[in-house]
């Protein structure tokens, strides 16, 4: 697990490479303590990939959420467009992996939604907020592209066995 901004690498001996993402981590200027930005977050998540060839892997890419709280809708568009490289990458490395080629399935999902007038803000007074959106790609998936008058479904229902019509599982 990785979370904020202690430095990725840990090991006794790390590469020239490792040290230097380390250093960034802990002396860069940071917009919040929470979150480390996502570019700093990708490479130690790819290494960790290729080398310990994980079965499970949750991901929390921050840095969108972050740039929107702080009223910088530019800057979240920005970082979503990173985020999609990421995303990209991420995949790209394990369908190069023949542990994961072909048997790894992607859900991406948001932690909130936001209102369309107070978008930088979420919470239960927030219009919107509870409005969430959801992204799988796998072997298993078939590819229906936008849904829309399907069964909603919440966050509690991600890890959860599949509800019948949703995410394209088989219509009674």
């Amino acid at each position: 697990m990785h979370a904020g901004w202690d430095p990725p690498y840990t090991d006794a001996e790390i590469t020239p490479r490792e040290a230097l993402l380390n250093d960034l981590s802990l002396h860069s200027t940071r917009l919040e303590d929470d979150d480390t930005y996502n570019s700093f977050l990708q490479p130690p998540l790819v290494d960790y990939v290729e080398t310990q060839k994980p079965r499970v892997l949750f991901v929390g890419h921050g840095e969108t959420d972050n740039r929107a709280h702080s009223g910088r809708y530019d800057l979240a568009l920005a970082s979503a467009h990173e985020f999609d490289h990421f995303v990209a990458e991420l995949w790209n490395t394990m369908q190069q992996m023949p542990e994961c080629r072909g048997q790894t399935t992607f859900v991406i999902t948001t932690d909130h939604g936001s209102g369309p007038e107070e978008w930088k803000e979420h919470g239960k007074d927030q219009k919107g907020s509870e409005n969430i959106w959801l992204a799988v790609i796998g072997p298993d998936t078939p590819p229906l592209g936008q849904r829309s008058g399907v069964a909603p479904i919440t966050q509690s229902q991600i890890a959860a066995p599949p509800v019948q019509g949703v995410l394209g599982t088989k219509q009674e």
